[in-house]
């Protein structure tokens, strides 16, 4: 009995987050909500054990691992999605093993959105899905 409880509840937990490209969308208010608080924030990459008390717990409700904000330059520590990625928060949540997938959600703040469109590369496992103007969904697997 007890197993059965803890396997309902790994379920359930695992489908609580917005990582699965069918998913993002449900979660657009509280992304949007996470993203405007992440706006006053200074360019840089954030870890989850680095986050401060203002949006931890948006971050853990959400199963973020780490975040990018790029805000009109390059951002020297992390690429992975375009090569200027400017104007950018990446929310990541990491792979859970070498064969896995690590699992982005892509928010594109510029004042006029840009469209980047959808993109695959072929023999590897990389995808970027746009899913309205601002949101993208990606995925990075082992090469």
């Amino acid at each position: 009995m007890k197993k059965l409880i803890l396997v309902i509840l790994a379920i359930a937990f695992t489908s609580c987050n917005p990582f699965d490209e069918k998913r993002v969308l449900d979660y657009k208010t509280e992304l949007s909500d996470l993203t405007s608080k992440i706006g006053k924030y200074d360019n840089g990459t954030y870890d989850r054990d680095e986050i401060d008390e203002f949006i931890i717990g948006d971050v853990r409700d959400l199963d973020i691992d780490l975040i990018v904000k790029n805000s009109g330059r390059k951002n020297l520590s992390y690429s992975g999605f375009i090569e200027e990625n400017d104007s950018l928060i990446i929310f990541i949540k990491r792979a859970g093993n070498i064969f896995g997938q690590e699992k982005r959600i892509i928010y594109d703040f510029n004042k006029k959105p840009r469209n980047f469109g959808n993109d695959e590369i072929i023999g590897a496992s990389y995808k970027v899905i746009q899913l309205d103007k601002r949101l993208y969904y990606s995925e990075i697997g082992f090469d």
